[in-house]
């Protein structure tokens, strides 16, 4: 069987290594790659290890227990209101019945198809913004974590001397963290090509360049299918 924790290992030392090279080429010529700090970290684990992930996560399984049980209150109640619809169309259309009592029967049918109307309405709303709060709900309490796993990995980057850290997990591209999870302010020479950009720049700036935001198809105005409600 292979040792997959050896070859984490190598990846780790590999990743951190590329990076030191990377950096020696991003700092001034004086500089050398010895002079270069380099360190790494695990997002992923720093994420799923983080006690407040897991408090996070039970708060949220919580709230998606209580929305399914209001949900399916709902759609219990929706049945019903169909049971007693069904029951008075076939009310309404007994023969026994006085002609008065069958319009009477008729005339509740028609109340009752109404209000079945609204109750489905009005349950598809709340599936939709039970959804969204849910969806926001996990954004929220995720953004909130990462937040505070990147200022301490960052202070340690300060503190530490670090040229860069680097997360050597991957996690990154999902979560939507930089694979440079922390990289010293004198690295960053976003000014030096702003002013190469600018360079020739006219004194006076022309009207367009080419195609601008006024040639961009409108955002389409079709409303989203709501997502199905998880199951009970």
């Amino acid at each position: 069987m292979v040792d997959m924790s050896m070859n984490k290992h190598r990846f780790v030392i590999t990743f951190v290594a590329a990076a030191a090279v990377l950096v020696a080429g991003w700092t001034s010529p004086t500089a050398s790659a010895q002079s270069a700090k380099v360190g790494a970290v695990e997002m992923r684990k720093l994420y799923e290890d983080f006690y407040k992930t897991k408090v996070a996560q039970r708060s949220f399984d919580e709230s998606v227990a209580a929305y399914r049980r209001d949900y399916q209150q709902r759609v219990n109640d929706y049945n019903k209101l169909n049971e007693d619809y069904q029951k008075l169309r076939e009310e309404s259309n007994n023969p026994a019945l006085t002609q008065e009592k069958r319009d009477q029967k008729a005339k509740q049918v028609q109340d009752k198809v109404l209000e079945l109307r609204k109750s489905l309405e009005a349950l598809k709303e709340f599936e939709q913004n039970s959804q969204q709060y849910l969806n926001d709900l996990r954004r929220r309490q995720n953004d909130a974590i990462l937040k505070e796993i990147l200022e301490a990995v960052r202070k340690k980057g300060r503190d530490g001397g670090y040229t860069v850290i680097v997360d050597s997990s991957g996690f990154g591209t999902a979560a939507g963290v930089p694979m440079a999870v922390y990289a010293d302010e004198k690295l960053d020479f976003t000014d030096v090509i702003l002013k190469e950009l600018n360079a020739n720049a006219p004194a006076t700036l022309p009207a367009s360049l080419g195609p601008g935001p006024g040639t961009l198809p409108s955002p389409s105005t079709t409303p989203r299918t709501p997502a199905p409600a998880p199951a009970p």
